[in-house]
């Protein structure tokens, strides 16, 4: 509705366009990001299936890896330095420090007791079993 006075529509017809305005915009961005979910779901699918590891896959293997190797050596030093290092990055992404020094130290723990990854049931059965059939 447009005032006498003015050539602006009214405030109530204002607040009416606006909520119209986020409507549609959060209507549009929950498609988008059910269409964002499904693509996810199927290219997780497609890894799985082709046994494609993920970058926190690759990620966590290396960590494990490189832990071992330092802790097999007695690397004292080197298990401080990527203990500063690994902190430091993750308290810039935002993270807590403590927080992130417990889990830190936990997972050295972890791993010098003998912790090792578990095998992954949704890979089904190893490529070499598969290639003996």
């Amino acid at each position: 509705m447009m005032n006498a006075d003015s050539q602006k529509p009214s405030r109530s017809t204002r607040q009416k366009s606006a909520r119209t305005d986020d409507e549609t915009h959060s209507a549009k961005r929950a498609s988008r990001n059910e269409r964002q979910a499904a693509y996810q779901r199927e290219y997780r699918a497609t890894l799985a299936e082709a046994r494609i590891p993920s970058r926190d896959d690759v990620a966590a293997v290396a960590f494990h890896w490189f832990i071992t190797l330092c802790l097999e050596k007695n690397d004292h030093e080197g298990l401080r330095k990527i203990r500063w290092e690994v902190v430091r990055r993750l308290v810039e992404l935002g993270f807590d420090r403590e927080g992130t020094e417990l889990r830190f130290d936990d997972l050295v723990k972890r791993y010098k007791n003998g912790w090792a990854f578990q095998r992954k049931p949704h890979l089904g059965r190893d490529r070499h079993e598969e290639d003996a059939d």
